[in-house]
């Protein structure tokens, strides 16, 4: 297991077999999943197998991954990087580089409007915009997810235009920043 990020009121640490439970539980509140487009896994074990096979490779690379996000010992939800063309719409997003790296996030209502979710992403993009293979992050939120698009301008990310994926029933906004805008984090 990688070493934790630490922000000033965050942990963040890499997944493991062990959480699917948390990840089962976020995924249950409909509010949670109101703008996100896949459906929840049936039954923990469909999570425990998702990190096995999905989640778990990816922290093969030194900084991509799926971050758990706890402030103390509580369970916040998870923030994610990894090449944009793992996303399920990635054609449909024009998301065809491996230089180009998807930034995304789910958390509790417990920790919605108090910045969480910016402070937990800022780090990750700052990794990724600090790796030279890095072109830029890349991002996407429904139109109608006022508050994923706001985070999203707080991290830098730039609208570059919108998108009509298949079975999601409003338009997602894409966002970028590239690699030349990066400041020290």
């Amino acid at each position: 297991m990688r070493e934790p990020i630490r922000t000033e009121r965050l942990v963040l640490r890499d997944i493991t077999e062990a959480d699917a439970e948390l990840l089962f539980e976020l995924d249950s509140d409909p509010d949670v999943m109101r703008y996100v487009s896949a459906r929840p896994a049936v039954g923990v074990e469909a999570y425990r197998e998702r990190t096995r096979n999905v989640y778990l490779p990816l922290q093969a690379h030194a900084w991509f991954g799926v971050y758990l996000v706890f402030e103390r010992d509580e369970f916040l939800g998870w923030a994610f990087v990894r090449p944009a063309p793992g996303h399920l719409f990635a054609r449909d997003l024009g998301w065809t580089r491996e230089d180009e790296i998807e930034i995304g996030y789910r958390y509790r209502r417990a920790a919605w409007g108090r910045g969480i979710a910016t402070e937990a992403a800022a780090p990750l993009v700052a990794r990724a915009l600090n790796d030279p293979a890095t072109a830029s992050v890349v991002a996407c939120a429904r139109i109608d997810n006022v508050a994923s698009l706001r985070v999203l301008e707080k991290l830098e990310l730039a609208r570059t235009g919108e998108a009509v994926l298949p079975g999601v029933p409003e338009p997602v906004v894409k966002l970028a920043r590239t690699a030349r805008l990066i400041r020290p984090y």
